[in-house]
């Protein structure tokens, strides 16, 4: 499957997941979200200096202030973002097809 498909594919379609009452699907979709979310702060953490890092984690509980300072450190934010979204819908994808 195509990197842009993924990204712009329905999650819980592409996993055949339409008959799962509504709860459970956004259980599912927060959970994705969250793993994405926690893949991208590890490998944002990574690219960064210490001292940026450490003032990273500071503006964590700030969301806008965080995303701001991302956005300055890295100008390809939006690629990063949508890398790590593929990335987990493949895994799903694939783990699914193994079922």
């Amino acid at each position: 499957m195509k990197s842009q498909d993924l990204l712009q594919d329905n999650i819980i379609e592409l996993l055949g997941l339409q008959t799962l009452p509504d709860e459970r699907k956004q259980a599912l979709v927060d959970k994705m979200t969250e793993l994405v979310q926690k893949r991208l702060i590890l490998r944002l953490m990574e690219q960064l200096a210490d001292e940026d890092a450490k003032k990273m984690a500071e503006l964590e509980q700030t969301p806008v202030e965080m995303m701001n300072f991302l956005s300055e450190k890295f100008p390809n934010l939006e690629d990063i973002v949508n890398e790590e979204i593929i990335k987990v819908k493949q895994e799903m994808f694939e783990a699914t097809e193994q079922v």
